[in-house]
């Protein structure tokens, strides 16, 4: 559970999981990834981190630690793995509160049947904490302009009694239940990834071209607070962690198809090549794994995924 200046959401977040996990053998990793990136930006750290100390010496299951090398929640997420003594992972923001249950039954099937799911599980989402209309995934592709991505859609309640997960292209990271081994098999996400955006883009479609399975697991959703938060995004991070998990997931041409299409003020034909040669410079080992145990190509998973499920 990664957070920056969100006190005082995050308490409620942690209180709200660890209510849900009451009973199992359970760990919470909260990190703190306050760094000097909001330091030098005169972004001055709340009261958060203090507080989530003094009940991690109470609760033996709350771990407090702190990624402070960058700002960066994808790097103080591979941070926590690394700390982590489970061997299924649960992903979330600091400012989420789950539906009753949600969680526990999410848990319980998973760690059943996570070798025949073959891949990860994932709650619906609502965008504010009030929400009622509960919100998945969709793909938002666009190969001809590099674009892999994705967009909000609604979720779909599943027919029959029975509570079964159904197959979805792409999925937030937010909710996201993986077994270790996966994550290993996707090595984390990159080391070049900064602050905020294309972690999802990675995460998705190398599960794709691997051959793993994006699952919903029906029920009551993980409430987020879609508001402002006490920190800024970006866009130059933005762009450069989309273009590295493009590359990753799909090699030079494409990444180089995406980054030429970006158009933003100030961005120049120039600056799109420097961005790009740093991509594959920070990139390039990571390709290498995913190259070395893909099954399929982004290009030919995109075409059957459009053609047999007409998700577009």
């Amino acid at each position: 559970m990664p957070y920056v200046n969100e006190h005082p959401q995050v308490l409620f977040t942690i209180r709200s999981m660890a209510e849900e996990l009451r009973g199992l053998d359970f760990e919470i990793l909260a990190v703190d990834n306050s760094c000097h990136e909001f330091k030098v930006r005169g972004i001055v750290p709340d009261d958060g981190r203090r507080r989530i100390d003094a009940a991690a010496e109470g609760n033996q299951w709350l771990k407090s630690i702190e990624y402070g090398d960058r700002a960066s929640h994808w790097q103080a997420k591979n941070y926590a793995v690394s700390k982590a003594t489970g061997e299924v992972l649960l992903f979330v923001d600091g400012h989420v509160v789950p539906g009753r249950d949600a969680v526990r039954s999410m848990f319980e099937f998973y760690r059943r049947e996570w070798k025949r799911l073959d891949g990860t599980l994932h709650l619906p989402l609502t965008y504010k904490i009030l929400e009622w209309r509960k919100l998945i995934y969709r793909l938002d592709v666009d190969l001809s302009l590099g674009k892999l991505h994705y967009t909000f859609d609604d979720y779909r309640e599943p027919a029959g009694p029975y509570r079964i997960p159904y197959q979805v292209p792409c999925m937030s990271s937010c909710g996201m239940m993986m077994h270790r081994q996966i994550f290993d098999l996707i090595g984390g996400w990159p080391v070049g990834l900064g602050s905020w955006g294309g972690g999802e883009n990675f995460t998705n479609f190398a599960l794709a071209v691997l051959g793993k399975r994006v699952w919903i697991w029906p029920g009551k959703p993980l409430y987020h607070h879609g508001e402002k938060r006490g920190y800024p995004m970006w866009r130059n991070d933005i762009i450069f962690n989309r273009t590295l998990a493009t590359y990753i997931v799909g090699g030079d041409d494409l990444a180089q198809r995406f980054i030429m299409n970006c158009n933003a003020p100030g961005q120049t034909d120039l600056w799109r090549e420097r961005v790009l040669k740093k991509v594959v410079k920070s990139g390039r080992r990571h390709r290498g794994l995913i190259e070395k145990g893909q099954v399929t190509s982004i290009e030919d998973w995109v075409g059957r995924w459009m053609k047999e499920r007409g998700d577009v």
